[in-house]
């Protein structure tokens, strides 16, 4: 199941694994000179392996792809803002696309699973899985001090980057959320935008991850970041009953405005369109409004985005803008 289509508590969004792995022997990325060869080798290790993965991906080459198809996989969080790059970098996708394996973006390999809902414990045994095939026909950059070696020292020891996908609007709209998330920031734990690092956090959407990778197992680093989630999860939850209780017509009036606009708006942009679709899930979370359509919110975020919307067609904003109304009447 694509991990958008799938349940969750309207507060986990979704949980997400990334390992990072490079060869034993072999130059990172920034200084390998013969990027082909090794790239092969690394698909290979996949596309040719005994396991029931080999005939489950579809390999995409982003040289030869234009900006809008790359940025269209980055809005479906399929790959990171790294890969938009090119320069012989290369993913392979799964058919359900909760899976990419990335190529020569900061390290050799970058293994990302991405479940719906509340799963970190399930993406990571998916992951180690993955990583034990891959295993099985290369030898890993590994020091028995530093564990994994990796191209930058921060992703070190158990390469691993365990993040949870969160909806708080709650926070947002109470005024708590930048004194929350500065509590969170000393304890390890990044926060961070919609699709990682550098980018804002559209629609009250946030990542939550580790920042330490070494000095940990991975089972303390899943912990870590999930006593976390648990505690922002109670935040919100807590906002949600404030808001309620001290302005009661005021939030109901918002989200039935939201859902006004998204029903009958003939253009509208891709930021009002995810601010307006937050609105609308914080309001069927919270009882206040029942939507029959035929995607969920959060699946309407992800399909109107700007490439996705415009799945490689070049549409100017304008456009872009027409359709995104189109397809939200069409389906809230």
């Amino acid at each position: 199941m694509i991990w958008y289509n799938d349940l969750n508590d309207g507060i986990v969004i979704s949980s997400r694994i990334r390992l990072a792995r490079n060869l034993d022997k072999t130059p990172f990325p920034a200084a390998l000179k013969d990027k082909a060869a090794v790239t092969k080798q690394l698909q290979d290790s996949i596309l040719k392996s005994n396991s029931t993965l080999a005939n489950d991906f579809e390999l995409y080459e982003l040289d030869k792809k234009n900006k809008e198809e790359k940025l269209k996989l980055l809005e479906e969080h399929l790959i990171s803002p790294q890969m938009m790059q090119g320069n012989g970098r290369s993913v392979l996708i799964n058919k359900n696309r909760t899976m990419s394996i990335m190529f020569m973006e900061e390290d050799h390999i970058r293994l990302q699973i991405i479940m719906g809902g509340y799963h970190l414990d399930e993406a990571y045994d998916l992951a180690d899985k993955v990583d034990d095939v891959i295993e099985e026909s290369l030898t890993y950059a590994y020091d028995e001090k530093f564990g994994y070696l990796t191209a930058c020292p921060t992703n070190a020891g158990t390469g691993l980057r365990a993040s949870v996908m969160m909806h708080l609007p709650g926070l947002v709209l109470t005024g708590n959320i930048n004194r929350v998330m500065q509590s969170i920031s000393g304890m390890g734990i990044a926060v961070r935008g919609m699709y990682g690092e550098g980018t804002s956090s559209e629609g009250s959407m946030f990542q939550i991850s580790n920042n330490i990778t070494m000095g940990l197992t991975e089972q303390e680093i899943l912990n870590k970041v999930k006593n976390v989630v648990n505690k922002l999860s109670d935040l919100e939850k807590e906002a949600r009953k404030i808001l309620i209780s001290k302005n009661k017509t005021g939030i109901e009036d918002k989200v039935c405005r939201a859902y006004g606009i998204l029903k009958y708006a003939r253009s509208i942009s891709s930021a009002e369109a995810k601010q307006l679709l937050s609105d609308v899930m914080l309001g069927q979370n919270m009882g206040i409004i029942k939507c029959d359509g035929k995607m969920t919110p959060l699946e309407l975020m992800i399909k109107i985005a700007p490439a996705v919307i415009s799945d490689g067609g070049g549409l100017s904003a304008a456009e872009r803008d027409v359709k995104r109304a189109d397809m939200i009447r069409a389906n809230v």
